[in-house]
């Protein structure tokens, strides 16, 4: 008996490896490599490392993080481990600037460095931890990328299951979203710009696990099909968009999840921004990764400055290219190249100009079979391969692009179809057309065709060349493309080059840009909670205080606009300033949006926090009060109707300069209008309408400007205000910053605060406020994710749980693969001495790394 079963567990295990060897061969043959390209694959270091993010250092180093939590580089064919014990970095990014690797792991936003450089990471630097996790194992976090400023941003993937999914309104769909937001900004991009930073930009993504800053800092993400995604794509992200998807909305001020529920999917549609480019499922993707610039100048091949994207299901690697129709992006994608050994997430442009790509089978089954590859994709200089080179539309049609001189003309088969909206998992093609091609036209040099169909806006058109051949008879090794239409050409273009102001980076925006979303209204909080009295070491901007005459204060302290701009006497740092403002009532309608009320607070004589009534008084939204004109919307509209006082209250940082004159450092600012927090560690991008120039302190300055009456009170600043220290009980808490945000004089000195935590952990952890973090408060805080971490409500956390192999198994004393909630707590309790950095039995302000 025993022999026979051995036998049959033989011929089970010759089964298995003759499978995986045909699996194999059956991928290389059916590979599709582009005619000059070659696809290598690199071996990886010993042990259980499934990659999850690359990157390359301008030396050539590769770096990459793995799914068990460990980044490693690769240098002269030699592996060397550079960090562990993380969890679940989804892509890293290395900035030459300081020296240093930053990953996204699934709590945080983490920064690595090698301070001693040994080749090993000794610092593990939380740079924001501002959004949340529930501990459901899809709460994914993914990025960073990076602007031209160095500003990071990462996507955050919905939970795939929670209390709080959002239905569509029947009978448009069916049955429930299955996506849900189960802790803050899930659904969201965010931008961190420094440590303790975390500024959220668009809402409505599902599974956004693809995103991609392009040369000319824009940022774009790609997002899975599924509920309210009828098809994978690819977004064009602009500040303040929603994208479509309704259980990230309640992280909006004019948002809660009653109101989303009552709303259906109509509503949302009128809300919602498109793709620029539908991925069709099957024939491109399924699960598409990062998008990637090809900025090779030429060493990839014909196809300088499109944008690659592999597929982890697919295991391909297919190309898109997106322009401007009528201001906004659309674009096309063709297929490039299949037959990778696993499955595409992540990719990388070496100095070499080689495409490496991070592949991934594990969770995700993808075509190339394997749990885990890294390969990458190399042109040979010199081959042109026959293949679609681009396509754009035209008024009446399209104009196709081929690499090589066409030999036979093929007319093109053209069909057309959209995509329903709704919460059903994925939507089908719809009113599927094939259409009538006309005009059919081939250019003198034979690479490009032009050809006119009835065109009809919101639809992709899939548009086939079956058996195009070029003048050596190579066909197309991948012969359709698919264009996604939302808008067609307008009737009159635009003028080449010609724009609305200058492109604000990362934003997607343009100064003053009309179509930008508005901030959304809150209630202002009391006048009186919004008076605030002078503190003693306050100047008090009295009439002694100002340089123009025609600004006159009166007996109650009131100070009208008068004519021409009002400055300081004395010049002016870091500071904290508050002011107090109202404006005139007014009911013509000639003296509306930029003309009701209008002034201007210029910080250091430069930059403006625009004051403009923005009550029931619609303009531009970077032109709205408590806006830094021109540039950065505020986060809400706070204002109050006019004729009723409202206040701004300022913190703000002097830019620093190089002796050369170049920016280190912007102007940074964070404000509260009538008590609510509207520029948040703002990034200043230069005076109004002009960069930076090198300069010291400079007054304060009141503007000038045309429009209806408005007046002035209560106004004092604080000198050399240390913005840095100042800034976590400014922004923190509205009603007791006046007594954070200064040093005391009184003989309790304030206590310094605790940066060797992030801020917002520091806030939960001491509880009773006193800056101090004992062992019991740090085992406390743990203790509260227990419960929510524990799904199943066993009592124990498994590696489902508790997603961090190595972390779990330290602590699991049992050794039964769980972590009983004694095992999680002691696990932590031993962290605190590696926090209590000077023994002394607290966590405080001394404890530095």
């Amino acid at each position: 008996m025993n022999s026979i079963a051995t036998k049959h567990s033989l011929v089970r295990l010759w089964l298995t490896v003759a499978t995986l060897y045909i699996s194999a061969l059956v991928l290389q043959v059916n590979a599709q490599i582009p005619a000059g390209y070659k696809l290598e694959t690199v071996e990886l270091p010993k042990g259980a490392l499934t990659i999850l993010g690359l990157c390359h250092k301008p030396d050539g180093t590769l770096a990459v993080a793995t799914w068990e939590g460990e980044v490693w580089e690769y240098k002269n064919e030699v592996w060397t481990k550079f960090a562990e014990n993380l969890m679940e970095p989804n892509g890293i990014y290395y900035d030459e600037k300081e020296d240093a690797y930053y990953v996204a792991q699934k709590p945080e936003l983490t920064r690595l460095t090698d301070i001693n450089k040994d080749g090993v990471c000794d610092r593990y630097e939380c740079i924001t931890d501002a959004f949340g996790i529930s501990g459901e194992y899809h709460e994914y976090h993914y990025g960073p990328v990076v602007d031209s400023l160095g500003r990071k941003y990462a996507s955050l993937n919905l939970a795939a299951r929670g209390e709080f999914t959002v239905p569509d309104g029947k009978p448009i769909g069916k049955g429930g979203g299955n996506m849900a937001y189960t802790a803050p900004w899930r659904g969201w991009i965010y931008r961190s710009d420094r440590p303790d930073h975390f500024h959220p930009l668009a809402s409505g993504f599902r599974s956004p696990c693809g995103i991609g800053m392009s040369p000319d800092d824009e940022l774009f993400i790609t997002d899975n099909q599924g509920d309210w995604v009828a098809d994978c794509c690819l977004f064009h992200v602009r500040e303040g968009n929603f994208y479509g998807h309704p259980a990230s909305l309640p992280a909006r001020a004019d948002f809660t999840k009653e109101k989303v529920l009552s709303m259906t999917a109509a509503d949302f549609d009128k809300m919602r921004t498109p793709p620029a480019i539908w991925f069709p499922r099957e024939a491109i993707a399924n699960s598409p990764g990062s998008p990637i610039w090809d900025t090779t100048g030429g060493k990839f091949g014909p196809f300088e400055n499109q944008i690659f994207i592999g597929d982890q299901r697919q295991s391909n690697y297919f190309r898109c290219e997106v322009e401007k129709v009528d201001g906004e992006y659309q674009g096309w994608c063709v297929d490039f190249l299949r037959g990778t050994t696993s499955g595409p997430v992540k990719m990388s442009f070496d100095p070499a100009g080689r495409l490496w790509s991070a592949q991934v089978g594990r969770g995700w089954f993808s075509k190339g079979g394997k749990r885990t590859a890294l390969q990458y994709a190399e042109w040979d200089g010199e081959t042109i391969p026959f293949a679609i080179k681009s396509a754009s539309l035209t008024k009446t049609g399209f104009e196709v692009e081929f690499t090589r001189p066409i030999d036979n003309e093929i007319s093109p088969l053209v069909k057309s179809y959209h995509y329903h909206y709704y919460s059903t998992y994925g939507s089908p093609p719809v009113d599927e057309q094939t259409l009538e091609v006309a005009n059919y036209q081939v250019a003198k040099d034979r690479k490009t065709v032009t050809f006119d169909i009835p065109l009809t806006a919101g639809k992709v058109y899939a548009i086939q060349f079956p058996g195009q051949a070029d003048h050596d008879g190579v066909t197309l090794d991948f012969d359709t493309l698919y264009y996604t239409a939302n808008q067609l050409r307008p009737a009159k273009e635009p003028r080449a080059g010609r724009n609305v102001g200058w492109s604000l980076v990362g934003s997607s925006w343009s100064r003053n840009d009309k179509r930008r979303p508005l901030p959304p209204v809150v209630e202002p909080l009391p006048v009186e909670a919004c008076t605030l009295a002078a503190p003693a070491e306050a100047t008090v901007l009295d009439a002694s205080q100002w340089t123009n005459a025609n600004w006159v204060v009166d007996d109650q302290g009131v100070m009208p606009r008068g004519k021409g701009n009002n400055s300081t006497k004395q010049e002016y740092g870091n500071a904290r300033i508050h002011l107090e403002f109202r404006f005139d009532p007014s009911d013509d309608p000639d003296w509306a949006a930029q003309l009701y009320g209008n002034t201007g607070v210029f910080l250091m004589s430069g930059y403006e926090l625009q004051v403009v009534n923005s009550y029931q008084n619609p303009t531009f939204a970077d032109g709205h009060c408590a806006s830094i004109y021109g540039q950065h919307p505020p986060l809400v509209n706070a204002c109050r109707p006019p004729g009723e006082w409202q206040s701004y209250d300022i913190l703000m940082k002097a830019p620093e300069f190089a002796d050369d004159g170049s920016v280190v450092e912007p102007l940074r600012v964070t404000v509260f209008h009538n008590g609510h927090l509207v520029q948040n560690d703002t990034w200043v991008y230069g005076e109004v309408g002009k960069p930076y120039k090198a300069h010291g302190k400079r007054p304060l300055m009141l503007q000038d400007h045309k429009g209806t009456g408005v007046s002035f009170r209560n106004l004092w600043i604080v000198p050399d205000i240390d913005y840095d220290h100042a800034l976590p009980g400014f922004r923190r808490n509205f009603d007791s910053a006046p007594k954070r945000f200064v040093e005391s004089k009184s003989n309790q000195p304030e206590v310094e605060p605790i940066t060797i935590l992030p801020a917002n952990m520091v806030k939960d952890m001491d509880t009773n406020t006193d800056r101090k973090i004992t062992v019991e408060e740090f085992v406390s805080y743990r203790e509260r994710q227990f419960g929510p971490r524990d799904k199943n409500k066993d009592g124990l956390l498994d590696t489902d749980e508790f997603p961090s192999p190595n972390a779990l198994k330290s602590g699991d004393q049992d050794g039964d693969g769980k972590l009983s909630k004694p095992e999680y707590l002691n696990m932590f309790r031993g962290q605190f001495p590696n926090v209590d950095i000077n023994a002394d039995g607290v966590i405080d302000s001394s404890d530095k790394r």
